[in-house]
């Protein structure tokens, strides 16, 4: 039920708001700081599928990675994997992040909506993993503007994240296609947005892997690249 959700929210928003919401904008955050180690951020999106969700822990646990899930607090596999998931939140292993409750188009939302979006999600993290998410979200679909970071940031969420690469996995795509795109966003410096709505990445894993470990990258959290 969740993964068509997300399907039906993604096919009404124009591809043409699509294509602008994929560049920076608006002062949010595209590329970590300058370090000097080789270092992205993988951040996951949504959350839609039990399975791949699942597979995502699973997946850091066994190949000591580090991952940002900006959670969509609407869907059911938040609180399904929350057993599995809690121990390595609780670690600093594994960020979540806020991606809004019902995951709306904010630009199109009342400051007061924007800001109960975030706080419901806010509201649902911290009563089921016991955590702040505070200062970092994701509007869905990268739509943010003046209006929406100024919303957000009145109730402490400051750091508007979007993306400098896609996997382009919220729903169907081809395994060509995906790995050129992982290969594309998978640089030193990059956040990188992939999606837990299906099986699309874990069906991939050990190519990924591949590509991190040729390049000598190392996998960080937000809060491990902004120290806050």
């Amino acid at each position: 039920m969740g993964a068509s959700i997300a399907t039906v929210a993604t096919n009404a928003v124009p591809q043409s708001f699509l294509v602008v919401a994929n560049a920076a904008s608006v002062n949010a955050i595209v590329r970590l700081p300058a370090s000097d180690t080789a270092r992205f951020a993988w951040t996951v999106d949504d959350g839609c599928s039990h399975d791949a969700v699942k597979s995502y822990i699973n997946f850091v646990a066994d190949n000591d990675l580090r991952l940002t899930f900006f959670v969509y607090a609407g869907v059911s596999p938040w609180q399904t994997n929350a057993k599995l998931l809690k121990p390595f939140v609780e670690s600093g292993q594994i960020q979540l992040a806020n991606h809004t409750m019902h995951h709306p188009l904010l630009t199109k939302l009342t400051a007061k909506q924007v800001q109960k979006e975030l706080m419901d999600c806010h509201n649902f993290m911290e009563r089921h993993y016991g955590i702040d998410a505070k200062p970092y979200f994701r509007p869905p679909y990268g739509g943010v503007n003046s209006a929406v970071i100024d919303a957000a940031a009145e109730i402490g969420y400051t750091k508007p994240m979007l993306w400098s690469g896609t996997l382009a996995d919220s729903g169907k795509v081809g395994s060509a296609k995906f790995m050129s795109l992982a290969k594309a966003g998978f640089r030193d410096r990059g956040i990188v947005l992939g999606h837990a709505n299906n099986m699309v990445a874990p069906n991939h894993f050990d190519r990924l892997l591949e590509i991190i470990n040729n390049r000598g990258l190392s996998t960080v959290t937000l809060t491990d690249a902004f120290e806050i």
